[in-house]
């Protein structure tokens, strides 16, 4: 995860390590901050902007995805609402330049939850229309979506050139939504969400009882807009995901919320509160859930659940889930308890489904994370917020291990970083005397770390200080630079040189390298948003192999050998 919502109105790496040893953070620094030039609320009263996901493509542009009220700017494009919220998905250059923006939506409230980009770089996009305006469209560009009811949920492709090219819906009465989705590299997109009461999905029909919500996990083909449901848990009601990823067996992993028992194949989660959380894995081919987990929350059940609200996967699968945590939680052998109010826990499951680590941060004040996501060296980078809100707090810093860091006003801004042994190895933070959020997150293959988010008045981000003319905020995105050292260690390996040919390739391409190595050296294949779709042992005394790339959909990619990385265009 890499996303989080937020209601307009309702305002409260570094890179690949070349020898083994200890990562150790120098002061991480902003490297620029970008928001909206001008905004102006609508007649009504109401305005503002928010993100809610964030991607990156091949070339280093950062695409975002949010909703927006009224009138706003980003850069030579200004966007006007039709109604409610609107969806806005813009891009940015590696500087920090808006390039591209586009909006879609109608009448009612209409909002993008989730973005990812597939391989040739188009945005998929998914959340909901409707809300607010029962039975009302959404056009987008050429395409009109119809509500059944309430608000239904969507998935839409916005090309390159910043063109909607598809819309789909599903749903019912109800408020329907996707909470995220991720392309499984074959042309179809994996889509989690909630169907509320009766709805369909495509041909499927959901038939539970008015407010009931039910959790569906789907594919959508890409190519012919058509749904197949693959399973919606069982029992069917009360449950509320948050978060999907792909392990790297291609297996669905789901993060949400639930009611207090829920059955996941052979496994039933109970909580001993009227709500609980979960962590389950679904087997895509066959469509059975294969494991589910959740931690053991204390027993006062006047105070609300633990919950999680982001999850990332890296290349050996473990998961990394990031939350709430609300007195005392126990993942596996390892008993967290918050420090004050609400704190930041960030906990891993290994593929087996056991808790192998738990680490929390925060202090007295509401610290609340919102995304999650692995860097190249295997750190977990953590966004959200922390400090005080009105009277209701009553310090204004947080601790992540040895880091401290201290608000300005009510809420800021944080990013903190995680290593794979569970140290907290930096902390930063942004924003002013407003509430501001980080939430989305990407890592480049330099460590450089993308966030987007929502800041309620002036707000700096190190030597960037971003002003808004709207009373209810304003949405980012800034960038950071964690410059990570290495210590205790042997000197750093020389980057590898190598070269791809054809370039580009459809069913394999070699790679050539000028010296042979005394042992096998792992190669990636990443796609778009850098991730890993495939991965492969060059082998020891030799200077050429071949890397298969069959299957891949066509697009721009990038292999990864060792420090040194490559483009690669497949056919």
């Amino acid at each position: 995860m890499k996303k989080f919502t937020l209601d307009l109105r309702t305002v409260f790496c570094a890179g690949l390590l070349a020898a083994p040893g200890l990562a150790h953070a120098q002061a991480p620094t902003w490297q620029w901050a970008a928001a909206p030039s001008a905004i102006v609320d609508d007649n009504t009263g109401f305005g503002g902007s928010s993100i809610s996901a964030v991607a990156q493509d091949a070339f280093g542009n950062t695409v975002v995805a949010g909703s927006f009220y009224g009138t706003f700017t980003l850069g030579n494009t200004t966007l006007t609402s039709a109604g409610y919220n609107d969806i806005f998905v813009a891009k940015i250059s590696p500087t920090g330049q808006w390039l591209q923006a586009v909006r879609a939506g109608g009448a009612g409230q209409d909002g993008a939850a989730t973005l990812e980009l597939d391989a040739a770089g188009n945005a998929l996009v998914g959340g909901s229309f409707g809300n607010l305006a029962p039975g009302a469209t959404a056009a987008f560009g050429p395409i009109t979506l119809l509500s059944a009811g309430n608000a239904d949920a969507f998935v839409a492709t916005l090309s390159t050139t910043g063109q909607w090219t598809q819309a789909v819906r599903a749903g019912g009465t109800g408020a329907d939504y996707v909470a995220d989705l991720v392309p499984d590299g074959t042309g179809n997109v994996l889509v989690v969400g909630s169907i509320v009461g009766a709805g369909n999905l495509g041909s499927y029909a959901f038939n539970g009882p008015a407010g009931a919500m039910q959790l569906f996990v789907a594919r959508l083909n890409l190519g012919t807009g058509t749904w197949t449901l693959l399973n919606q848990g069982t029992p069917p009601y009360g449950a509320q995901p948050s978060a999907i990823a792909l392990d790297a067996a291609g297996n669905a992993v789901v993060a949400g919320r639930c009611g207090s028992g829920i059955t996941f194949g052979n496994t039933t989660l109970t909580s001993n509160r009227g709500e609980g959380t979960f962590v389950a894995r679904l087997n895509t081919s066959s469509g059975q859930w294969t494991q589910a987990v959740a931690p053991v929350q204390s027993r006062n059940s006047a105070a609300p659940p633990t919950t999680i609200n982001s999850l990332a996967v890296d290349a050996a699968g473990t998961v990394a889930v990031t939350g709430v945590l609300i007195e005392t939680a126990t993942f596996g052998n390892t008993v967290l308890t918050s420090a004050g109010s609400y704190d930041v826990f960030v906990a891993k499951l290994n593929a087996a489904g056991q808790w192998t680590q738990a680490v929390r941060a925060g202090g007295a004040a509401n610290d609340i994370p919102y995304s999650v996501v692995f860097d190249t060296a295997g750190n977990a980078i953590v966004t959200g917020l922390f400090g005080p809100y009105g009277s209701f707090s009553p310090t204004f810093s947080a601790d992540f291990g040895s880091n401290t860091i201290t608000s300005d006003g009510q809420y800021d801004a944080f990013v903190a970083t995680l290593s794979p042994g569970g140290q907290w190895l930096q902390a930063v933070r942004g924003g002013g005397g407003g509430s501001d959020i980080a939430g989305p997150t990407v890592v480049d293959a330099a460590g450089n770390i993308t966030v987007a988010g929502y800041c309620s008045g002036p707000a700096a981000f190190g030597p960037y200080t971003l002003n808004t003319t709207s009373s209810y905020g304003m949405a980012y995105v800034a960038r950071l630079s964690t410059n990570m050292l290495v210590t205790h260690a042997t000197a750093p390996v020389p980057a590898e040189v190598f070269a791809l040919a054809p370039n580009p390739a459809a069913g394999a391409v070699r790679l050539t390298w000028p010296e042979a190595s005394s042992s096998a050296r792992p190669a990636q294949l990443l796609d778009a948003m850098g991730r890993e779709v495939r991965r492969q042992l060059l082998p020891a005394r030799t200077t050429t192999a071949t890397f298969d790339v069959t299957g891949l959909t066509p697009g721009l990619y990038m292999v990864r050998c060792g420090a040194a990385t490559s483009r690669l265009q497949v056919q």
